[in-house]
């Protein structure tokens, strides 16, 4: 499928304008990810990408956590420089 469109001014930047039919083709949707690519000079070609997976929940994190801690005391080496204690 090949559909003419155009590039155009937005802001202090330049954008294209992807038609309905390219979106939908595609299954894009507003702020999906893509890459672009410079082919021979004169093509670009735009990929959609796989979204990001989502950061683990904290109950994920936290699973198998007991709350039983290990608690200890540390001891820093002695003063080097102009640190006050």
């Amino acid at each position: 499928m090949e559909i003419a469109s155009k590039v155009f001014s937005l802001g202090n930047s330049n954008a294209i304008r992807v038609p309905r039919l390219i979106m939908e083709a595609l299954s894009l949707h507003t702020d999906d990810p893509i890459t672009m690519e410079v082919v021979n000079q004169d093509e670009l070609l735009i990929k959609k990408r796989k979204k990001q997976e989502t950061y683990p929940s904290i109950k994920e994190l936290f699973a198998g956590y007991d709350g039983n801690t290990a608690v200890f005391e540390m001891d820093a080496d002695d003063a080097v420089g102009r640190e006050i204690l």
